[in-house]
């Protein structure tokens, strides 16, 4: 772990925080209220709490991790 790769971590987590408050604010209550209205003809689908369960891990984990990884290489790029 290098100091480029640690950066490159915090910068893809700003990137996932930002991203989660996007879809908490925009695409989660369509999909809660898309599911709350297929309740009552049995064809709801995957629940809305799944869907943000996988954003959040994407969001928090996954690309923080790919950031770490792609640290170094942004460093060479930009110098």
């Amino acid at each position: 772990m290098s100091f480029a790769g640690l950066i490159g971590a915090l910068l893809f987590l700003s990137f996932g925080i930002a991203e989660l408050a996007l879809v908490n604010r925009s695409v989660y209550p369509s999909l809660r209220w898309r599911y709350e209205r297929a309740k009552t003809t049995q064809s709801q689908g995957v629940r809305p709490s799944t869907i943000m369960a996988l954003v959040k891990i994407q969001s928090l984990i996954l690309l923080p991790i790919a950031g770490l990884f792609l640290g170094d290489r942004m460093k060479s790029m930009f110098g």
